[in-house]
């Protein structure tokens, strides 16, 4: 072990566990309670016997690290087995928005005994810190516990009856889940041995979806801009090494120390510190931003951790070195145009992905977004709303299929060849990329541009995506030469995609069979959810009256203008980037907050009310965003 390190004994566990760089134990024996480097996130771990009321266990809990605690629950999931545990219970607890804080238990059972993880601590302390509570949350291990390993196993060759089986499980999960559509591909030893459609493009539409329809992919875009960085490795244009400002002159943070030390890697490792909360500006004010306008935005930006420290996703920073990398290769264009080009001749091209674009072509062939209503269902959003991503095109802007798709995954898997068995890229930039440049947990870490995970005794490399509309996944096992894409075309189906992953495990290594349990848990989660938000939030006429007197014009400095309106007996609220209808959540604390009840923007997006009633705030956990009333309400809609 190294002297330095600080090491804590986790409850019934056998081995000590690392604690990460400047967190402290507050109190090892009794409950062992741990603080992290800023005192604004306190984690507890607590081993109890199994009793019949979990609820009551975690509350006795609570009472052993907090004498006295009496915040009321809000929310309580139970998330299908995983990792060896039997099951686990997620107790979200009711904080008043304006305190920005977050108190959650997770109970993991195994056998006789419950293992119960509490955190306390503010919104910024999570965001800031997630991925060290990962760390330690996760390599919780007990006695007993028994994690599933397919080590060693040769998998099946993909033939009829694995298309079959896939197929069948694809088309019920999508249907118990209210997925619009679904398209899946396979590569196996170079091969696409699997790609079909499901579904329809358009909810309520007729034109069915195929492995030709064409989705947005979101951050599965991140892989492929660090590809195209590689390809310019080899050719000389930068190393790895190289300071951004040698290679795109003027880029600078707020911090000049930082500017200065920041290499053309740091801004793909998440490594760097930079936290994700500046993506609000993404979402919120997009129309006619140019990628030149978001570089010049970092420079009011700074990380919030050290280099190296955690794990921190930031979009803003792959923007800057996927177009830091495209300037290299083409400084005579605009930064959009320099990125385009560079990706359509380095990647697309060479690796015969000809229905890939940058940007969405409007094609009514393409797949349409969808989020989930008020009453749970997938309804279509405004495709404009996608557009949020062109202007940091780098991190997640990429529109593709699931056949080009597996395009790039034989890429991957060999060695930087192509389908004609050109050497595209050097296998020593190849794999540079998939080095971990910093720990996310005890099972992942991230390269550049690439999540690196132990998945079951398997390397697993990929990167998923997330926009308004859209869910991607990708990943490979490079030792069997085995990768999937899966693309839908509704926001927030990740669980769906992780059981679709789960179920081609099942069937090409013999996986334990539990896909089908993290459908159906996935179902109760989401109707669970859906009742909860109905009887959360209110929109009738009388709930919401006394939003008039918020009517108004308002101003944000980083977001733009915001108009609150009354129409009839509806109110509603209207951004540069799109509008929402408003109901209101009435808080257990008796505090009250407007929420946007329109998809996308449910349930997540709320007006955090402050003691002016000229001002409120959105919270996103290291930013907060100020709006401030300039004037009455006017019209803002385009």
């Amino acid at each position: 072990m190294n002297k330095s390190q600080v090491y804590i004994t986790m409850p019934d566990a056998p081995l000590p566990v690392a604690l990460p760089g400047g967190w402290t134990v507050v109190h090892q024996g009794g409950p062992l309670t741990v603080i992290g480097p800023e005192s604004d996130l306190e984690l507890s771990f607590l081993a109890r016997p199994v009793v019949d009321d979990i609820e009551e266990l975690i509350r006795l809990a609570w009472q052993a690290v907090k004498p006295g605690f009496d915040v009321p629950v809000l929310h309580k999931v139970e998330m299908p087995a995983k990792d060896g545990w039997d099951r686990e219970i997620d107790i979200t607890y009711d904080t008043p928005e304006s305190e920005s804080r977050i108190v959650l238990a997770i109970t993991r059972l195994l056998g006789s005994r419950a293992y119960i993880t509490l955190l306390h601590g503010t919104r910024d302390g999570v965001s800031r810190r997630l991925a060290q509570f990962s760390e330690l949350h996760s390599g919780w291990k007990p006695t007993g516990l028994k994690e599933p390993s397919l080590a060693g196993i040769s998998p099946k060759k993909i033939g009829d009856a694995e298309r079959n089986a896939m197929s069948s499980f694809v088309d019920w999960a999508m249907r118990q889940i209210g997925i619009p559509d679904v398209a899946i591909a396979v590569v196996q030893d170079g091969q696409t041995v699997y790609a079909e459609g499901f579904g329809v493009c358009r909810a309520g539409g007729q034109e069915r979806v195929t492995a030709d329809t064409r989705f947005m992919i979101g951050s599965s875009t991140k892989p492929l801009t660090t590809l195209m960085m590689a390809r310019l490795v080899d050719l000389g244009c930068f190393t790895w090494a190289t300071p951004v400002t040698e290679v795109l002159p003027g880029f600078a943070l707020a911090d000049e120390d930082v500017t200065r030390r920041l290499e053309m890697r740091h801004t793909v490792c998440a490594c760097t510190g930079m936290p994700r909360s500046w993506d609000a500006d993404l979402i919120f004010r997009f129309r006619g931003v140019r990628p030149e306008d978001r570089i010049a935005k970092m420079r009011q930006m700074s990380p919030t951790t050290g280099f190296g420290e955690t794990f921190q996703y930031s979009n803003y920073l792959v923007a800057a070195g996927g177009y830091a990398a495209a300037h290299s290769y083409a400084q005579d264009l605009s930064l959009q145009d320099a990125y385009d080009r560079a990706m359509r001749e380095l990647v697309f091209e060479p690796l015969g992905m000809s229905r890939t674009s940058i940007l969405c072509m409007d094609s009514p062939l393409d797949a349409a977004p969808h989020s989930r209503d008020l009453h749970g269902n997938a309804v279509p959003i405004d495709p404009v709303l996608e557009k949020f991503a062109d202007a940091v095109a780098p991190a997640g802007s990429v529109w593709s299929n699931v056949l080009d798709m597996a395009q790039y995954l034989k890429c991957e898997m060999q060695d930087g060849s192509n389908d004609r068995g050109e050497q595209i890229i050097s296998a020593e930039n190849l794999l540079a990329r998939r080095r971990s440049a910093i720990k996310i947990d005890g099972k992942s870490s991230y390269g550049m541009g690439l999540f690196l995970k132990d998945q079951q005794g398997l390397v697993e490399i990929g990167h998923g995506g997330n926009t308004r509309g859209f869910t991607a996944d990708m990943f490979f096992l490079p030792e069997h030469r085995i990768g999937m894409v899966i693309l839908t075309n509704l926001r927030f189906a990740n669980q769906f995609l992780s059981s679709v992953g789960q179920k081609l495990l099942e069937v090409l290594f013999g996986a334990e069979s539990k896909a089908e349990a993290m459908v159906t848990g996935e179902k109760k989660a989401l109707d669970d959810a859906t009742e909860f938000i109905r009887h959360r939030i209110k929109t009738d006429a009388g709930s919401t009256a006394w939003i008039c007197d918020y009517t108004g014009h308002y101003l944000s400095e980083a977001l733009g203008s915001a108009c609150i309106s009354q129409i009839g007996e509806e109110f509603q609220i209207e951004f540069e980037s799109g509008f929402s209808t408003l109901g209101v959540e009435e808080q257990s604390s008796k505090s009250r907050q407007i929420v946007l009840t329109t998809a996308p923007w449910l349930p997540i997006t709320k007006l955090q009310l402050t003691d002016n009633p000229n001002k409120f705030l959105l919270d996103r956990g290291q930013t907060r965003y100020e709006f401030v009333r300039v004037g009455e309400k006017h019209p803002l809609r385009h």
